[in-house]
């Protein structure tokens, strides 16, 4: 864990997103989630929703049972998110996070990454990980008007405004939202 937190500049994002993007074992994951939404861009068949739902649970680590893969799939295409994800729409997070499943409850770390992975233009991922580092830069430099509850409140238009008054804050423009995720997973992880 990193002793001192450093300002954010497009220096160091770019270093720790190089530094991301030479580890084989994240070039690997992001490469297989890639190709399999590539391959299977569209929501409404089970089957292809069933691996790119166990895909990104397990190579990124969002939380869902194992029992449960099969009826978040199902969930996905049953919403019919296609038109709502092509139209970049928020609220596709939170149908897919808070729709009921039975014991299975708390999703909305897996929606923000099943989404971004889908648009990762329009879609920042949300995780504990980049909440903990993003409320310490908050913390320490003001960046936007937030409490802590707020920022975990899995009200996902409001942490995508987060997102982006970070980003405005620090001049970091020049990132997408997958940089910015690289370096906000990794600052913190590394």
């Amino acid at each position: 864990m990193n002793q001192t937190l450093q300002t954010p500049t497009p220096s160091l994002v770019q270093r720790y997103v190089t530094d991301f993007e030479n580890d084989p074992e994240c070039i690997a994951t992001d490469s297989a989630l890639t190709l399999i939404v590539r391959t299977f861009p569209h929501n409404r068949e089970i089957e292809e929703v069933l691996l790119k739902v166990a895909a990104i649970n397990q190579l990124y680590n969002a939380g869902v049972r194992t029992t449960a893969i099969y009826y978040v799939a199902k969930l996905i295409c049953e919403l019919d998110i296609d038109p709502k994800l092509d139209d970049g729409k928020l609220e596709v997070v939170d149908k897919i996070a808070h729709t009921e499943i039975t014991g299975e409850n708390h999703r909305y770390v897996f929606a923000t990454k099943y989404c971004h992975w889908h648009r990762p233009d329009v879609y920042p991922i949300y995780d504990y990980v980049v909440s903990d580092l993003l409320w310490k830069y908050q913390k320490t430099d003001k960046f936007a008007e937030f409490q802590r509850g707020e920022l975990d409140s899995e009200n996902y238009p409001l942490y995508k405004e987060i997102i982006e008054k970070f980003r405005r804050h620090y001049g970091l423009t020049e990132f997408s939202f997958r940089e910015l995720d690289k370096f906000l997973w990794r600052y913190k992880g590394g």
